[in-house]
């Protein structure tokens, strides 16, 4: 009989332990780093996995009513988006600008076209960053000219084998990737500082081109981030805006094979053209086109063919040198050598060589003063003898050359219009101007009715300061189309109190400093073609010197501050109890700006006092200015004196707030309520500051693209996006430029682009709008010209107004950015420090976002107690997105004089401020910017809150910014569905979900491996033969010799 073979036996315990514990923490710690950074990324996983839903337990007795607030008039995005398509058709129609015309436009149908340049193959559809969009519908340049004429192929084929080149940096200049100031500008690498165009040699195996009328393409893109190249380039093209000598060269290739030149600009930025208006470069018309946007080429192809009639006018004047102008001086690298910035963001942690260690801060003075733009070139003409505007010939082309190629305003059309100038007369504290406008010419067609002012410049002035530009926009209007023949009398209205100027000088009976000043004298009041050209004017006689103070303040502060009837109609009670007028919020500039280093442009001595460069000059940060970056880097919340918790400081409170009150409320409950009903305090009082600390915490340091939902309050979730020129998302509509928009001058047709992002924004699921943006075009080098209207304050101001009326029309809250002083991309990121006299902070560079926030109005609609839908008329502005660039020594996120005196005194906005984006480590500084007026950090990095939550000076301004947030989400389209007396759960998040299944999944494996280690150990008590023994290691004895362990 064959012998058994022995049974094999079990690996001992402490060798399954050795291999199955290890596994068993490890699954464990697994299980809890996954909980707990799902709890620390909730929002973040919320944003981009998905969250849970809301659900809306209505009132008893609710169940019936209909709580559509904001309707939907189409089926589906892409309906909505085929509506917006149309009317940004109309944009670009009205938009583009029509520059020089010999004669050679509008070209015949079906005609012949040969097109030139790098431009025509790779043209610039929209900006980059937030104004990036995602269309994926544009019309290409061939499809907008193919649609009414016949395109020379052999161009195209040439263009298409042939390889672009740019030229490189001049020797002696930065590199053109030198700039790595921001993620922006590092992922760059310099390419928006390239300017490419193929070799003109490629040309002359064209055929076909007797007979034909060129096309050049000229392109520039704009660039978030990254300011326009000013320096010279190798081929000797002084800058970034002029052409370059292969651009040169390909126009003279199109003037040599065809007997006309149209050369079209996609240009995000103005350019130098007079090149283009004279001598050997001359073309036979100019157009500006902007960005082009999804359907701007369709335009295009309309506006060459005379089948739209031009109708745009220019939103920025066009010099013939940038580099003359007033502003190029102090537009750059500038840097103190005595102060310091340090970078504190998370970036330089996440993305190597994204962080820029401890700098030179670097600097920006204003030191051209309220002379920006026409308001230079028009002053200029007037007070200095040697300067030379320049004259047209009233085709685009020279008849005069000098300073200016085209002015602020300026537009050629197909006909011709007449403009009589009927009656100025002055009435109720208005200025109103009556104009016929008279098409004259054999083509239908619109024009653009522009009224100026000018106001006296007095020896008050001279001595105290008090800057005027010669001319300064009023009001503007623009006719429908007017068939031949066919007149439209319009009427413009201004209030006289506008014509007023800012002395910062002023002492106040009241003990502040500055104040508007209306003059006595004599006031033109002038019907222009453009800034420039007179048609007919009148006199206006002011009798008596006028201050604006808080016992009478101006006319359009009265008006915002004024309690506003559901009609709309105006009242003359303050809503806050007083009138709170315009005074120094700025006086660190003011003092900075006044010093003996800085010489400020003056009338009182026009050529002395033009703007000279900074490197030219001391390079030290004075002493006030040295103060202020030393009180911003060394703030804590614990005791600094103005926005501390120490009695006596700007918002020291002394009591905790009421927390967790039982008071039966919901935000939908304070649908279209005043911002002042007592309602809100008791809503308010519902807070939960220890159990809502998370959710809190969220919705003001985590706001980035979203608000959180506060359910104690029965605040629902909102979602925010970007951008100026199409929101970005998949499927959604496709803008031209900004300053696209802003050159139809038509303030009716900004109010559909508003109503038509909104329905897209319906469709989409989405609250928040990250735009208008309304930075004043200070440099024609800024990167972000393309996403801003315009160097004048008062049209972009009444356009960004129309803008966010029409899209909160939609229950869509407009962020108006960038709030303030945003007027240079490069170096914001660095702390960069910008200097203003406040003259020019207030009449410039403020004036836009104070007309967009006093004059927004859109229609609201509300449940009232017995189900019933009643409408009201509201101001629209409830959002605001301040700047992340320094004003003065203070960062933009935490000027208090201008995010509450100025904004929610002032102005009396009403809604939220959110930063720009931005991601600092610092906590203390998110403890300054929620106690300065700003109520949301735009950033998603848990665990970066405020250092202080439990003071109750802390928990007071966090009161207040969640009262800001709440009323700007009450009135938005985010309340829809949800009737009054409702309140509100959130269904878990699909991936929190997802995470417990896992969770649960770890546990039962962790508890099978430990009961059966458990198990194991038992049966080898019971059965120790059934077991291995576990081996036992040797060690060395003290004498060396080997002994078991």
């Amino acid at each position: 009989m064959a012998s058994q073979k022995p049974a094999k036996l079990k690996m001992s315990n402490r060798t399954f332990r050795r291999i199955w514990i290890p596994i068993v923490t490890l699954l464990t710690v697994i299980a809890v780093a996954l909980s707990v950074a799902g709890n620390m990324f909730s929002s973040v996983l919320d944003s981009y996995l998905g969250g849970g839903t809301l659900q809306v337990n209505r009132a008893e007795g609710t169940d019936s009513w209909d709580a559509t607030y904001n309707a939907k008039e189409t089926g589906s995005l892409a309906e909505a988006k085929a509506a917006s398509d149309k009317v940004s058709e109309q944009v670009a129609d009205e938009g583009i600008v029509l520059l020089k015309n010999n004669g050679v436009l509008p070209l015949a149908e079906k005609s012949t076209i040969t097109p030139f340049g790098y431009g025509y193959l790779n043209p610039v559809y929209s900006g980059t960053g937030a104004a990036a969009t995602t269309d994926k519908d544009m019309v290409t340049i061939k499809q907008g000219l193919a649609a009414h004429f016949k395109i020379n192929a052999t161009a195209a084929k040439a263009m298409k084998n042939a390889e672009a080149t740019a030229p490189d940096a001049a020797e002696g200049t930065p590199a053109l990737d030198a700039d790595k100031n921001s993620l922006q500008a590092i992922m760059d690498k310099g390419e928006s500082a390239r300017i490419y165009e193929y070799d003109p040699s490629i040309y002359q195996s064209i055929t076909d081109t007797d007979g034909t009328t060129g096309i050049v393409f000229i392109r520039r893109n704009g660039s978030e981030g990254i300011d326009k190249r000013t320096y010279a380039y190798d081929d000797g093209t002084p800058h970034y805006l002029a052409l370059t000598t292969n651009e040169k060269n390909t126009i003279r290739a199109a003037k040599e094979h065809c007997g006309k030149v149209v050369v079209v600009l996609n240009a995000a930025n103005p350019m130098e053209v007079s090149p283009l208006m004279s001598g050997d470069l001359e073309a036979d018309a100019i157009v500006w086109m902007g960005t082009a946007g999804s359907r701007g080429f369709a335009s295009l192809g309309k506006i060459l063919s005379g089948a739209v009639n031009p109708s745009g006018r220019l939103t920025d004047i066009y010099a013939t040198d940038f580099t003359k102008d007033p502003t190029y001086a102090n537009f750059g690298d500038y840097r103190y050598t005595n102060a310091k910035f340090e970078d504190n963001q998370l970036l330089g942690d996440v993305i190597p060589g994204a962080g820029f260690g401890t700098i030179d801060r670097p600097y920006v003075e204003y030191e051209e003063g309220v002379y920006v733009g026409y308001r230079y070139y028009e002053t200029a003409d007037v007070e200095d003898p040697q300067f030379m505007y320049g004259e047209l010939d009233g085709k685009g082309g020279v008849a005069t050359a000098g300073s200016v190629a085209y002015p602020f305003g300026y537009g050629l059309s197909y006909t011709t219009f007449e403009q009589r100038l009927d009656s100025v007369k002055e009435q109720n504290g208005d200025i109103e101007a009556q104009v016929t406008v008279t098409n004259t010419g054999q083509n239908a067609g619109k024009d653009v009715v522009q009224l100026y002012y000018t106001a006296p410049y007095t020896d008050y002035d001279r001595v105290n300061k008090v800057e005027k530009s010669a001319t300064v926009l009023g009001a503007f209007d623009k006719t429908d189309e007017l068939q031949p023949g066919e007149s439209a009398t319009l009427k413009l209205r201004f209030h006289v109190d506008d014509m007023a100027s800012y002395d910062y000088h002023h002492a106040n009976d009241n003990g502040t400093t500055g104040a508007y000043v209306l003059e006595a004298g004599n006031y033109a009041i002038e019907l222009k073609n453009n800034s420039h050209d007179v048609i007919d004017s009148r006199t206006v006689t002011v009798d008596k010197t006028q201050w604006f103070t808080d016992d009478n303040p101006t006319t359009a502060d009265k008006k915002a501050q004024s309690v506003m009837q559901d009609d709309g109609t105006i009242t003359d009670e303050p809503e806050s109890g007083k009138y709170v007028a315009a005074s120094n919020e700025f006086a660190t500039m003011n003092t900075y700006m006044d010093d003996a280093s800085v010489t400020q442009l003056s009338r009182s001595d026009w050529v002395g006092t033009f703007p000279t460069a900074p490197k030219e000059r001391k390079g030290e940060a004075p002493q006030v200015a040295l103060d202020e970056f030393e009180w911003w880097n060394s703030y804590d919340p614990q005791t600094d004196s103005k926005l501390g918790n120490v009695e006596g400081s700007e918002v020291y409170a002394a009591e905790q707030p009421t927390s967790n009150a039982d008071n039966g409320l919901s935000l939908i409950d304070l649908r279209g309520l005043a911002y002042n009903d007592p309602k809100w305090d008791q809503l308010l009082d519902q807070i939960d500051w220890a159990g809502d600390k998370s959710d809190i915490q969220s919705l003001l340091y985590m706001a980035a693209y979203q608000t959180k939902d506060v359910l104690s309050i029965g605040k629902p979730s909102t979602v925010d996006k970007d951008g100026a020129m199409g929101w970005s998302i998949d499927g959604a509509s496709s803008w031209a430029g900004a300053n696209v928009m802003a050159a139809t001058w038509n303030v009716d047709l900004l109010r559909q682009v508003g109503e038509c992002l909104g329905e897209e924004a319906l469709q989409a699921g989405l609250n928040g709008w990250y735009a208008p943006a309304v930075n004043t075009h200070r440099s024609p080098f800024s990167g972000r010209v393309y996403e801003y209207y315009s160097e004048d304050g008062l049209l972009a101001g009444k356009l960004a107004a129309a803008a966010i009326g029409g899209i909160g029309d939609k229950g869509v809250f407009s962020y108006l950015k960038h709030f303030a002083l945003n007027d240079q991309e490069s170096y914001r990121s660095e702390g960069l420090a910008t200097w203003a006299n406040e003259q020019a902070v207030r009449e410039l560079y403020l004036k836009p976002f104070q007309i967009a926030t006093q004059e927004a109005r859109s229609t609201e609609k509300y449940l009232d107690s017995h189900g019933k839908m009643q409408t009201k008329t509201v101001r629209s502005a409830t959002a605001m997105m301040s700047a992340q660039n320094f004003i003065g020594g203070v960062m933009g996120f935490a000027h208090r004089g201008l995010l509450t005196n100025v904004l929610r005194g002032e102005w009396n906005f009403h809604g939220a401020v959110v930063t720009d984006l931005f991601m600092s480590k610092s906590k203390t500084e998110r403890d300054m910017i929620i106690r300065a007026g700003t109520d949301m950090y735009m950033i998603q990095a848990p665990g970066y809150y405020a250092s202080d939550y439990d003071s109750a000076t802390a928990r007071t301004v966090m009161r207040n910014a969640i009262h800001n947030i709440a009323y700007m989400t009450a009135n938005s389209n985010a309340m829809n569905g949800i009737t009054p007396g409702s309140t509100l759960r959130i269904t878990m998040s699909p991936w929190k979900k997802a995470l417990i299944a896992i969770d649960v999944a770890i546990a039962l494996i962790v508890a099978l491996l430990i009961t059966r280690m458990v198990l194991r150990a038992r049966d080898e008590k019971k059965r120790p033969e059934l077991y291995r023994k576990p081996k036992r290691r040797k060690r060395k004895s003290a004498v060396g010799m080997s002994a078991a362990e």
